[in-house]
């Protein structure tokens, strides 16, 4: 029996399924869309697992009814199938920080004119329009230095707040093709500013610690002192340390570098302190970690350096005069 005649019989079978993992295939990669969390690229295990979730979807009693009811040959259930697939991959990817940042770039771009999408991949306007060098830690290093504005967004607000204003996505987005000398996917670019946002991951073996709960300062304080307060045995190692500390703070702002040192707050203790909603607070927190991320990535002391910046920023914030008073 055929995809159709298992259809118009009341019962999806394998021929459908078989029908619905080609289309799946076909229109994710023809239209760019992100493959499902966990899966590097569109292989067979991300194709099944979509057609999993798609037969599985509350809705797709409905879908399955409708191409019944409106598809009366092979080539008709086809080309209806592709567009009830593409609409739920674009359902499935808003559901993703990923997914949503795609989805964010795409609408930014298409807004501005100094840019253009060739073959479903953006490219500078007045630029070179070939596919460029999609390189994750180079375009990392790229727009690491970018200073990302987050847009005021209410507590009470119907929709999560945008990761960063459409100015910062502009600037990002032009970096990233300078960088990769030439056209990038909507997927390669949204990956590279997720990294930089540090959203959907774990920014570092760093994150074991340094989000969770109050860090142990007095360790931390006698790893990058020799216990003393001082420099002991190790000062050459010690200064080194302390000065990479020093430049990684640097590149924090005021904001990320007070995520950075209270990571025993959690995201509502430290929203009213940083001035922004809780959601905004997130963003911050998983930006600076990504930073400290992209800075110590090559560093072979890259967790002790790491815990002395999350002290140094502690310091600094205490220097200030505005060390925050963590209710008990």
């Amino acid at each position: 029996m055929s995809a159709l005649g298992e259809l118009q019989a009341g019962k999806a079978g394998g021929d459908f399924v078989l029908e619905l993992q080609r289309t799946i295939r076909a229109v994710a990669v023809s239209r760019n869309f992100p493959p499902p969390e966990s899966h590097a690229r569109w292989d067979a295990d991300a194709v099944w697992s979509v057609a999993s979730e798609f037969m599985g979807d509350t809705q797709t009693p409905r879908r399955l009814t409708d191409l019944a009811v409106h598809c009366a040959t092979g080539d008709a259930l086809r080309a209806r199938l592709q567009g009830t697939v593409r609409n739920f991959l674009a359902d499935m990817g808003r559901r993703t920080p990923i997914g949503k940042l795609v989805v964010r770039i795409n609408d930014v771009l298409r807004g501005e004119p100094a840019f253009v999408l060739v073959a479903g991949r953006w490219a500078r306007a007045d630029g070179p329009q070939g596919a460029g060098a999609d390189d994750p830690e180079a375009l990392g290093r790229a727009i690491a230095g970018r200073v990302v504005v987050v847009p005021a967004w209410g507590h009470d607000a119907h929709r999560a707040a945008p990761v960063a204003d459409r100015a910062t996505i502009v600037a990002l987005c032009g970096d990233l093709l300078d960088a990769a000398g030439g056209s990038l996917t909507p997927r390669g670019l949204a990956r590279a500013i997720g990294r930089r946002l540090g959203l959907g991951q774990a920014p570092l073996s760093l994150d074991v610690s340094a989000f969770d709960g109050p860090p142990a300062w007095g360790a931390a304080g006698a790893s990058a002192s020799g216990g003393s307060g001082a420099l002991s045995d190790g000062t050459a190692t010690e200064a080194l340390r302390l000065r990479r500390a020093g430049e990684v703070v640097a590149r924090l702002n005021d904001r990320e570098r007070l995520a950075v040192a209270y990571p025993e707050l959690t995201v509502r203790q430290l929203a009213p302190v940083l001035g922004v909603s809780p959601s905004q607070c997130h963003v911050i927190r998983g930006r600076a970690a990504e930073i400290i991320r992209l800075e110590l990535v090559d560093d072979d002391d890259a967790e002790g350096v790491a815990l002395l910046v999350m002290e140094l920023a502690r310091d600094l914030d205490s220097d200030a005069g505005s060390a925050v008073v963590v209710a008990r």
